[in-house]
């Protein structure tokens, strides 16, 4: 709801702005949360080849996983034996990243030991699609959300292009990784690599640097100072408001449940959900239906991860300058364009797939930053990681759907 001169005057600012820091951890969190969830789609043709399931049904456990993953952001999640726990959102508003996501990461790892040992529908059901659902809900995108725009207003678009860029780097790294580790050593043991990466590397990480927002630390975001030294406020961005009865409201989620704009963000994220994640899901399928080798497909499929990286970098750096939905909008079409080459891919078009890599990569990309970015930039507050929680059961209904 504000446009902001990024020409503005700011006075000393540290070398380093520990907010870069949380973008750096959210990056390797978001990396790992991510190449789990896509590497479903590697796993999933071993499930299918071991227990005969048709695709619909094999495609059903990841459904209910993405299903599990939004209702854990406004719902209850597992732990041991009971339902119990509050709101993702909630969570991190109340206790942030120190706690919840390491909490996610412990829960996770058991959900993929777990899921080592699944035997036969119902275990997936239980094991993967819920709590592992639910877990990566508390580590991963919605949780992530809640708490990086804090940490910046006039490049909130570029930060959190960058964390999310990991999104696509767990892609291009683990992805390819956990086909050659279910070539040498089988699936079980693919899960069980994957939940010791986990329980080792993101917890700690986010036990230790993780914070909630500036104020933690007695800094203002993008690292500017409250005060010049003269004692008066300090200018450091101009902010021209477009709707002040709008900015000056601390929002709660029942207010922000009474406004059209909440309602056109959840159908926002509900389409591109329900565009994105069905072609990610049975990206590598199509492409070793239309003749390519596995391996091929899923490098095909790295290469597209680390397309969607550039595309959060740049189109969540284009959205600081050009405005949110512009910069949506034309990484929407040239999505599209990567999906029409999936659509046309024979072993006589081999370029085909590489076009999609690329193109769908790059174009899909922006969503991941975007619309964190345009929630923030209406709904900041208190409130946010709840509202915003809220707003993310759209894209679990649509990816699920």
């Amino acid at each position: 709801m504000r446009s902001i001169d990024s020409d503005s005057p700011v006075d000393r600012r540290p070398v380093v702005f520990y907010g870069w820091i949380v973008i750096a951890v959210g990056f390797i969190t978001l990396s790992v949360a991510f190449g789990i969830w896509y590497s479903y789609s590697v796993f999933f043709l071993s499930i299918v080849n071991e227990f005969g399931w048709d695709r619909a049904l094999a495609s059903s456990i990841f459904s209910i996983f993405l299903i599990c993953h939004a209702l854990t952001g406004f719902s209850i999640f597992l732990i041991c034996h009971a339902l119990t726990g509050l709101l993702t959102g909630y969570l991190q508003d109340r206790y942030g990243p120190r706690i919840v996501i390491p909490v996610g990461t412990c829960l996770l790892a058991c959900a993929l030991i777990l899921t080592s040992r699944s035997n036969s529908l119902w275990h997936f059901y239980m094991t993967y699609s819920v709590l592992a659902g639910a877990s990566v809900s508390l580590m991963g995108f919605t949780s992530h959300s809640a708490f990086l725009p804090n940490w910046f207003e006039r490049k909130r678009g570029l930060a959190v292009g960058i964390a999310t860029s990991g999104i696509g780097f767990g892609m291009l790294v683990i992805v390819p990784m956990v086909e050659k580790a279910i070539a040498l050593f089988g699936w079980r043991n693919a899960y069980l690599f994957l939940a010791g990466m986990v329980l080792l590397i993101v917890g700690p990480l986010n036990a230790i640097f993780s914070r909630r927002s500036p104020a933690e630390l007695n800094l203002q975001p993008d690292g500017d100072h409250k005060e010049m030294q003269t004692g008066r406020p300090h200018p450091f961005m101009i902010m021209k408001v477009v709707d002040v009865d709008w900015a000056k409201k601390d929002w709660t989620l029942r207010e922000a449940l009474q406004t059209r704009r909440f309602w056109f963000l959840v159908a926002t994220f509900f389409c591109l959900s329900y565009a994105y994640q069905g072609t990610l899901l049975h990206s590598i399928s199509a492409m070793v239906d239309s003749g390519s080798a596995r391996q091929t497909a899923a490098a095909y499929f790295g290469l597209l991860g680390i397309a969607g990286s550039v595309g959060k970098i740049l189109f969540g750096s284009l959205s600081d300058r050009f405005g949110r939905e512009r910069s949506n909008t034309v990484g929407g079409i040239i999505a599209a364009i990567g999906i029409f080459c999936l659509l046309n891919t024979t072993t006589a078009n081999s370029f085909l797939p590489l076009l999609f890599a690329l193109l769908f990569g790059l174009g899909y990309g922006a969503a991941a930053p975007l619309m964190p970015s345009v929630s923030a930039d209406i709904f900041i507050g208190k409130s946010f990681g709840l509202i915003f929680a809220m707003i993310s059961i759209g894209s679990g209904a649509g990816g699920a759907l």
